[in-house]
């Protein structure tokens, strides 16, 4: 599939506990209630949303990228509840060339292989529907279990970037990345 292709509607994705789909109005409070907790926006770069208005308007900034082919994010649902629990993005594109990974995941589910899981079907997602050759991943390096993940998946620790931006903040950050042609997930 071209990369344009898969911008013609939202991809939906499925892992065997999760569908992976866009954001809707009503994930708006769920979606607000796991990103104002601190634990989970720490590493984020970014604040979260302020209240459930500002988490739904968030919601129209993803639809809005997504239509000009500029960044994908899949919220991550429970297949027996629909509830969302975190999300995955891919954006920052390189046609044909590379492409920004991140993710967060309420702390209710932390520890239970659900990034793994989720990450298993983003992957090749990208490098086979979207013919990405480079997925990356930057991480603050006191983010312990996002490096053990990637690590753990297969990206590779290419090194520091020292006071580089990251979200809102200046800090060092480490950055990962899995080539298509060492991924054994991609074919």
């Amino acid at each position: 599939m071209p990369f344009k292709d898969a911008f013609t509607s939202f991809p939906k994705l499925e892992t065997e506990r999760f569908i992976l789909r866009e954001l809707r109005s009503e994930d708006a409070e769920a979606y607000y209630s796991y990103f104002s907790d601190h634990e989970v926006t720490k590493y984020w770069g970014y604040p979260g949303p302020k209240n459930i208005e500002t988490a739904s308007k968030t919601f129209t900034r993803f639809q809005n990228a997504f239509t000009r082919k500029e960044m994908i994010t899949w919220g991550i649902a429970t297949k027996d509840e629909d509830q969302i629990i975190g999300t995955c993005v891919l954006n920052d594109f390189v046609r044909g060339s590379m492409v920004n990974l991140s993710y967060n995941l309420s702390r209710d589910y932390w520890g239970k292989g659900i990034m793994t899981e989720v990450l298993n079907a983003i992957i090749p997602f990208a490098f086979n529907e979207l013919d990405m050759n480079r997925i990356q991943a930057k991480v603050m390096p006191e983010n312990h279990s996002s490096v053990n993940l990637l690590t753990k998946l297969g990206f590779v620790q290419e090194g520091l970037l020292r006071d580089y931006i990251f979200g809102e903040f200046i800090m060092d950050t480490l950055i990962f990345s899995m080539l298509k042609k060492d991924s054994i997930t991609a074919a």
